[in-house]
């Protein structure tokens, strides 16, 4: 057993606050740090006290000053399919939607060569003299002597000197002669005009080729990150040109040639290839105002798009074609047809076609303030969404909010494991999770497959926000998002928009959809029976849980067991108080009623042997003298007895003044006495 201020101080929460929580949960409980929780009472404040904390917020503040949740799920507990569709939404644009993703094994090798470079270095003083002079003319070194004011004929250290420096110049193929005169290379008056020379050095470098799309500038910053396999490793020379050698090291290994600052490639020695396939994933668009469709290409191990792939991949379009023919063939939510697209999915392609020239004459003009006020507009538009964007949508619907959500779906799948943290989390911050699938059409299907099941069982036992029912047999699709603001969401997947594009001969592609919708007085009907039927399966189950309790009783009533009678569901009811169910509320009416009569039944068992107990403690420690804490610590108990049972002191008033009396007689030891004499 825990007591009351070790969880408090587990939760970072005052002692009066979780005291208030077990209360609220029909749990007596006083606010005294020494009060002892039972393990049932802390399994209820691990799974609901969060909750219970936003909850008491809310109903003193509007949802809407709460918006924004600042508990977003963490990165790597989000499955990584939502991971590539919300990277993909945060790029395209409001004229495309995505059409589907998938992986793509991008090839590329590394070659590693052996390089003679020349490298510039700064000119020392005898340097630029010299070669100033020789930019003039031809000189000879007696000439250059006498300028620089060296006898180099007479004075052999000052010849050592001059014949030192043009000997690295020399070396370094800035100048040359033929015995009589020296004159600059053509390199050498070219790096002399910027006061630099040439140093000759040789190292290893490595160079990225792209086998996909060509790419150059940045393949081997990209290329070196992604997650990788090694397909085989070569010692064979490849058929790889000087010029493309220099090309490639210009942008990937810049201190090897990089002609802008000087650093010249003289030759390249190949030593070794490898050839790897890049493992990434990649995202079609459908570009609905021209018909075209764009690819972005995924990251999953940086959790990123990246740009300079996408671009090169875009220009691809016999790769883009065949991935689109690979996601028909993959997933059974994309086919092609041959319907045309309905009136309303066309008014609204004009509508997002128009916004999107607002977005860019704003974006033009570095106008923000009208970008936003453009993208709250087409939050009202938006109404369309097919099964990867209504997955964002999903998403967005998680972080942002914090209300009641109902998931209305036939089937409970393995993709279920996948909303579990995400479940969690709204459940954390105070939100109520509604779970509905279907029972079986005919006998043998399988509606809910075991694991996913469980686990939602598993989240029904532990937190008193979240709720699963299997309604009478449906197959439509809704998700319903209640706000205390009234501004209520409704989403179906019964009315099938179409998604589709002009590519490879015409051919048109549809997707499942998602739409949005207005909450209507039908959409009123069929919310409110749904309600119902939740609301009557979890009364009947607290009317059976209360009855099994009351046949069960222990043979010695404790004070367990009339928590436990207390607090038969009481959170688990509480969407579903006075809300106009009639059904509903006459079941809870008799529920609460005969948990009265029967509690009240187990009380006075309790307060009788309680009663019983205090006079025999009395007449045990009435044996011998006992310490002043003691006697206070039976007075202070009897009390709080009394108080808590004051309904049935008329019947037991007589015994419980008798008991009362006998611990006021109570004898203490000698110390003690003089102790209680004195205060």
């Amino acid at each position: 057993m825990n007591r009351l201020s070790k969880v408090a101080r587990e939760l970072n929460a005052n002692i009066s606050d979780v005291a208030l929580f077990l209360r609220s949960y029909g749990f007596k409980c006083e606010e005294d740090p020494n009060e002892e929780l039972t393990l049932e009472q802390t399994d209820i404040i691990k799974y609901n006290y969060a909750a219970f904390e936003i909850e008491r917020k809310k109903e003193t503040k509007l949802r809407s000053s709460q918006k924004k949740s600042t508990d977003n799920i963490a990165t790597e507990s989000v499955p990584l399919e939502l991971r590539i569709i919300d990277s993909a939404s945060k790029e395209k644009k409001l004229i495309e939607r995505i059409v589907g993703f998938t992986e793509f094994n991008w090839s590329f090798e590394t070659m590693k060569y052996k390089g003679e470079c020349l490298q510039p270095v700064e000119f020392n003083l005898f340097d630029q003299v010299i070669c100033d002079l020789l930019l003039t003319e031809q000189m000879t070194a007696q000439s250059i002597g006498r300028i620089l004011g060296f006898d180099i004929e007479r004075d052999n250290a000052e010849r050592e000197i001059l014949s030192r420096a043009l000997t690295e110049l020399s070396e370094d193929r800035m100048i040359e002669g033929n015995g009589a005169v020296i004159w600059l290379t053509d390199v050498g008056k070219e790096y002399a005009k910027n006061g630099v020379k040439f140093s000759t050095y040789k190292r290893t470098f490595e160079l990225y080729f792209d086998r996909v799309a060509g790419v150059v500038n940045g393949a081997k910053n990209i290329f070196s990150k992604l997650k990788s396999e090694k397909i085989t490793t070569s010692k064979n020379t490849p058929d790889v040109s000087f010029d493309e050698i220099k090309k490639l090291a210009e942008h990937q290994a810049p201190e090897i040639h990089f002609p802008d600052k000087n650093y010249l490639l003289q030759s390249a020695e190949f030593i070794s290839a490898e050839r790897f396939t890049a493992k990434v994933w990649v995202v079609l668009l459908e570009n609905f105002r021209d018909n075209s469709l764009r690819s972005l290409v995924y990251d999953e191990k940086d959790n990123t798009i990246v740009n300079i792939l996408s671009e090169a991949l875009d220009k691809k379009e016999e790769i883009k074609n065949s991935l689109l023919e690979k996601l028909v063939k993959i997933d059974d939510g994309i086919e092609f047809t041959e319907e045309d697209k309905q009136k309303d999915q066309l008014d609204v392609e004009l509508q997002l076609i128009a916004k999107q020239v607002e977005i860019d004459k704003a974006v033009d003009k570095k106008d923000t303030g009208k970008v936003i006020e453009i993208q709250k507009e087409i939050e009202s538009i938006r109404r369309h969404f097919n099964s990867l964007e209504f997955e964002v949508e999903l998403k967005r619907l998680f972080d942002d909010t914090a209300d009641d959500l109902w998931i209305i779906s036939p089937w409970i799948r393995v993709a279920t494991l996948q909303r579990i943290p995400f479940f969690e989390k709204y459940l954390k911050k105070g939100g109520r999770i509604f779970v509905a699938y279907s029972k079986p059409e005919k006998p043998g299907d399988i509606m809910a497959y075991e694991e996913p099941l469980n686990k939602l069982l598993d989240l029904e036992r532990k937190y008193q926000n979240f709720y699963l029912h299997q309604l009478d047999t449906f197959h439509y699709k809704n998700v319903w998002l209640r706000k205390q603001d009234s501004n209520h969401l409704y989403y179906t997947g019964s009315y099938n928009i179409l998604s589709f594009f002009v590519m490879q001969g015409f051919k048109k592609v549809r997707q499942e959809k998602m739409t949005r919708l207005d909450w209507n007085k039908e959409v009123q009907a069929e919310f409110a029976e749904v309600v119902k039927d939740f609301g009557l399966k979890y009364v009947n189950k607290a009317i059976e849980d209360f009855n099994s309790l009351c046949q069960n009783a222990p043979q010695k009533i404790t004070r367990e067991y009339l928590q436990k009678l207390r607090t038969i569901d009481n959170a688990k009811l509480k969407p579903f108080v006075d809300h106009g169910i009639k059904e509903f509320d006459e079941a809870f009416r008799q529920l609460e009623e005969t948990k009265s009569v029967n509690l009240n039944v187990y009380r006075k068992i309790f307060f009788e042997d309680k009663i019983e107990s205090f006079q025999k403690r009395t007449e045990e420690l009435a044996r011998h003298p006992i310490t002043l804490e003691q006697k206070r610590g039976m007075q202070g108990d009897f009390e709080r007895l009394r108080d808590e049972f004051i309904d049935f002191m008329d019947l037991q008033i007589g015994k419980a003044q008798h008991v009362a009396e006998s611990i006021e007689n109570l004898k203490l030891v000698r110390s003690q006495i003089s102790k209680s004499v004195n205060k």
